[in-house]
């Protein structure tokens, strides 16, 4: 969908009354003129700027709405009056209709790819998170919670979120994205490829994924060397195994650069041999997804520190997840419209970071003015302003994992990569 349309199911979202109806946690909430309004604090919460609560404040008050600001106070006294539910339903609304079927997706030889990973969020240091989401860490005295996503490597959206305890298991997770791929009612599943890490697969999950009494979910797993006998006894090249829970398999046995052997568990018997490597290679989509949301839409910068305000701040990155996929994807469109005819080196692409710099900027301001005329013109500035801004598309590149652990620890990046 067009950024235009993206913007218009939030819009209609957050103005809608049974958003608010479904929100609050009393009737009574909302029914009194405030120095903002549940419409605004909506607005508020999708700015993307991670900087201190006054001076988003400050900020969102200057860009259009009339009056002083409201202190941080009392913006987190009007917060705990209603739930995350509004951002999720941005969310939900929004992939039901991305992959209703009326926009030409991109597919890998025919199917959409999908990667799952979890990883983990590091919470405020407060006792109420400790006791809602659990601990981990050093000690196992640092509230964390778990996160899980369905996320689309080829088109960039995260399909399907959860957010979950610190005790997490990621198998059961997988289960309910994968019920969550039988159950749109666009058969999603059966044009569909999970790409699963070494974490996951197990004789149960594999025995799921081909229940014949449900839609079957095409899937490539990476497996461990000390996965099933049966797996692991199977030669060099392609093959096929038998488990002993009557599942049959095709196996998929390389020889990497580095000299180890890659072991790929897969039910699509109908493509080449030769495909697989850059086929299952597509899932490090997901753990670029975690990157961008850590590290450059900053999702650990919670706004709050009650359970109530993390998973407002959660499910409102993972809205703005979404719409950097949107913007980039016209961001690069106008890149390759521009350099048409030119003889380049490389491809080149919108660079994220500075697109979501732009966004920050000006996003509510294009998004919720209210003014559509001038919302498209500002949409169609900021994405003329992101394409300026390139960097080049290298395929087949490779980097070694440098683990740092003081690094890894201070941004939360040990746990996923």
């Amino acid at each position: 969908m067009t950024s235009i349309e993206f913007l218009a199911i939030l819009a209609f979202i957050i103005h809608a009354r049974e958003t608010l109806e479904h929100a609050r946690f009393k009737e009574t909430s909302f029914t009194r003129k405030r120095g903002m309004t549940f419409t605004d604090a909506l607005a508020f919460m999708l700015d993307m700027q991670k900087t201190s609560l006054k001076t988003r404040l400050d900020d969102f008050y200057e860009k259009g709405k009339e009056g002083d600001p409201i202190t941080p106070q009392a913006f987190s006294s009007l917060r705990m009056n209603f739930d995350h539910s509004p951002f999720q339903t941005m969310v939900s609304q929004a992939v039901a209709g991305e992959y209703s079927g009326q926009y030409e997706l991109p597919l890998f030889h025919g199917y959409h790819l999908f990667g799952i990973d979890g990883s983990y969020l590091q919470l405020p240091r407060e006792d109420a998170l400790r006791q809602e989401f659990g601990t981990r860490g050093r000690g196992n005295t640092c509230p964390e919670a778990g996160i899980s996503v369905l996320f689309d490597v080829l088109h960039d959206w995260a399909v399907n979120p959860i957010l979950v305890n610190a005790d997490m298991n990621e198998r059961v997770e997988c289960e309910k994205h994968i019920d969550f791929l039988r159950l749109n009612p666009c058969n999603i599943a059966g044009k569909s490829i999970l790409l699963l890490d070494r974490g996951y697969p197990s004789a149960d999950l594999l025995k799921k994924l081909q229940d014949p009494q449900l839609s079957t979910v095409k899937f490539v797993a990476r497996c461990n060397s000390q996965f099933l006998s049966e797996i692991n006894h199977a030669p060099l090249g392609d093959s096929e195994v038998l488990l002993k829970n009557g599942v049959s398999v095709r196996i998929i046995k390389f020889v990497l650069p580095s000299g180890t052997i890659e072991t790929l568990a897969t039910n699509l018997f109908d493509l080449p041999e030769d495909l697989f490597p850059e086929l299952y290679a597509l899932r490090w989509g997901v753990e670029t997804a975690y990157f961008k949301l850590k590290e450059e839409l900053c999702v650990e910068k919670f706004s709050g520190k009650t359970p109530n305000s993390i998973r407002q701040d959660f499910w409102a990155s993972m809205v703005l997840l979404n719409a950097v996929a949107v913007f980039q994807h016209e961001a690069d469109r106008a890149v390759l419209d521009r350099q048409m005819g030119k003889s380049l080196k490389h491809e080149y692409r919108a660079r994220t970071s500075g697109l979501i710099i732009t966004l920050r900027n000006r996003f509510i301001l294009a998004a919720l003015c209210g003014n559509p005329t001038f919302g498209l013109q500002q949409m169609n500035n900021v994405i003329m302003t992101m394409a300026r801004e390139v960097s080049p598309s290298r395929s087949g590149r490779s980097y070694p994992r440098n683990f740092k652990p003081a690094f890894a620890a201070n941004h939360n990046l040990k746990s996923h990569l």
